[in-house]
């Protein structure tokens, strides 16, 4: 995958992101797709690209108004490429089980992230709704990802050669 592809692609999910936020959002709880995509290119090229595509993807996403607090997403997602950067080319290094842990508390990470700042006001008043909020989000954007991971595996974008 170059550049060019990556923008597109980039381009797309943003629109998708920008587009279904709405509609698929239930009780303020909604799935982020560029989270997904971020994991996914940070895997695939490395932790520049991905803080790179991370940050360009979170500022662009706050500019569209898709984001609650500027430059919130932005961290978070440069946060995730860099994180999850680490991971490229380490399927085989690592066991299985400890990869996939990896890359899952790298998502319930960016989430902790996005809810304490959505959600500050419930985490100081009601800690148990606060989780609940947290682990809603994170389950509701899982489930995007298991059926995207069904078509194209992690484990194959950690190995993708560079070309």
């Amino acid at each position: 995958m170059n550049n060019i592809q990556i923008i597109f692609i980039s381009t797309f999910v943003l629109l998708i992101q920008f587009f279904l936020v709405d509609f698929l959002s239930l009780n303020l709880i909604r799935p982020d797709f560029l989270v997904i995509f971020v994991l996914y290119i940070a895997l695939y090229k490395g932790r520049f690209a991905g803080t790179i595509i991370g940050f360009s993807l979170g500022l662009l996403s706050n500019l569209f108004g898709v984001g609650s607090f500027f430059g919130l997403e932005a961290l978070s997602l440069s946060i995730v490429g860099y994180l999850a950067g680490y991971l490229s080319k380490s399927y085989e290094k690592l066991l299985p089980y400890i990869f996939h842990s990896l890359w899952l508390l790298i998502i319930f990470l960016h989430f902790f992230i996005i809810c304490y700042f959505r959600f500050q006001n419930i985490y100081l008043s009601d800690t148990f709704d606060f989780i609940f909020k947290w682990f809603a989000s994170v389950s509701y954007t899982l489930l995007f990802l298991i059926a995207i991971h069904f078509i194209y595996p992690l484990k194959d974008a950690s190995n993708a050669e560079i070309s």
